[in-house]
């Protein structure tokens, strides 16, 4: 994977993250209805729904309403990027790479939905720590004894 497209990739997923970050506070299902303005509530086509090229070609505001898009939606699909191309550069396509790069996605969502919402959903918690058991008991990522002490310290702090 070529480094350009590690970034796209990310900014897809970004996207997506958004999806989360704006839905999951709202209690509405992540895949169905389609993307749609927050004011109007009109479906975005997917030619308006381009990671990051859409939000500068629209200049952040809703094709059709022409209400202001939060700059949150660029800023996340341009956190998605970066930080898959960092993984990427840092890892390469690999088991950590994947362990490292899903778990940032979820701090992703965790803290938008938080700066939002003034909340941590237990689920997402849950989710993630689910992952961390479930990924490493699949492709050793850490040892047992660091994923033991991350349990208590991240448990015991609660």
């Amino acid at each position: 994977m070529d480094y350009w497209l590690a970034f796209v990739f990310g900014t897809i997923i970004g996207s997506f993250l958004n999806v989360c970050i704006y839905r999951i506070p709202r209690k509405i299902s992540l895949l169905k209805p389609r993307s749609f303005c927050p004011h109007c509530g009109i479906t975005i086509p997917f030619y308006y729904n381009v990671p990051l090229l859409s939000y500068l070609f629209l200049r952040g505001k809703c094709f059709h309403c022409h209400q202001t898009i939060s700059p949150r939606y660029f800023a996340v699909e341009l956190l998605g990027g970066l930080v898959t191309l960092l993984t990427y550069w840092k890892f390469g396509l690999s088991p950590e790479f994947g362990f490292y790069l899903i778990f940032i996605y979820f701090l992703i969502v965790i803290s938008f939905v938080d700066l939002s919402t003034w909340l941590i959903y237990n689920r997402l918690l849950i989710y993630l720590f689910l992952f961390g058991i479930g990924y490493n008991l699949i492709f050793r990522i850490l040892p047992w004894q660091e994923v033991f002490l991350g349990i208590l310290a991240g448990g015991g702090s609660l």
